[in-house]
């Protein structure tokens, strides 16, 4: 049987093992589910130890040590089954690269997703440039609606992870994160908007106006407690990425009003490639 050792597993998150009402065990998930659990007590109170990540010690549960009782690997692995365990993030296989992340922007949303980020990953900022990074981060103003479809391409034939966001009246949107290979990008989010709206000449009328930065108004950054807001949920994606290669609003644009703090999301499925425009 294969060993589990202190902190390598825990529980998903919202999931805890503990005394119910009745003195027995249970378990709960968010969204009031309790489910009755039954082991020994040792093995129960040892299991709770290792899944918290607390290491273990003679005596530490109370009638000894038992580190070598194999039914706490047994009720582990049960609870792993039921996809309740997984793997430790602070566990690691060996020396990793840091992820690259470049930011590029010079305006506070921008300035706030570096800050957010320079504790875990190595951030810089600056232009568009693809090259030397792992995951881009473009923080725009108004929509930047040629920049970004060429970007969309350099990103995708070089295997760029990136993100973005932009203003369109009284909201922000942000993304999807486009991840090569796995969820739609900006190219995809853009021919599903013009070919879900019904004004299509309209639409690529207004974006033109925006990139000929001719009599355009200044964009009304939002105040710094939203903004962090906006920041926070394109690091969180980034992050999520680092650690599973998968971004938390995994294939979901979000739109947010920085007014209300109201957060809505909907999909945005990849395109063949062939409906793409440009064919690619």
């Amino acid at each position: 049987m294969s060993v589990v050792s202190p902190a390598s597993v825990r529980l998903v998150d919202g999931c805890h093992l503990y005394h119910g009402p009745d003195g027995g065990w249970r378990y709960c998930l968010p969204g009031d589910e309790f489910v009755r659990v039954s082991a020994p007590e040792p093995v129960l109170r040892r299991a709770r130890r290792l899944l918290a990540g607390v290491a273990p010690g003679v005596g530490a549960v109370g009638g000894g040590d038992v580190d070598g009782l194999p039914q706490v690997a047994e009720f582990v692995a049960a609870l792993r089954g039921r996809g309740l365990v997984v793997e430790s993030a602070e566990v690691r296989t060996g020396p990793r690269r840091p992820l690259r992340v470049r930011v590029a922007g010079s305006n506070p949303i921008a300035d706030l997703v570096v800050d957010l980020l320079g504790a875990d990953v190595e951030v810089s900022s600056g232009d568009l440039d693809t090259a030397g990074v792992d995951v881009l981060v473009a923080c725009a103003g108004w929509l930047p609606d040629a920049a970004w479809q060429a970007l969309d391409r350099r990103c995708a034939d070089a295997g760029v992870a990136w993100h973005m966001c932009y203003t369109d009246g009284a909201r922000w949107f942000l993304g999807p994160m486009a991840v090569p290979g796995r969820t739609a990008g900006y190219r995809d989010t853009r021919a599903r908007r013009l070919a879900a709206c019904g004004v299509a000449a309209e639409v690529l009328a207004h974006w033109a106006f925006l990139d000929s930065d001719v009599d355009v108004p200044p964009v009304r950054w939002p105040p710094t407690a939203p903004a962090a807001v906006l920041a926070g949920l394109l690091a969180t994606d980034v992050l999520a990425y680092r650690s599973s290669g998968v971004p938390a609003t995994d294939g979901f644009q979000l739109a947010v009003d920085p007014a209300t703090g109201v957060v809505t999301r909907h999909p945005v499925l990849p395109l063949p490639a062939a409906a793409r425009p440009g064919g690619s």
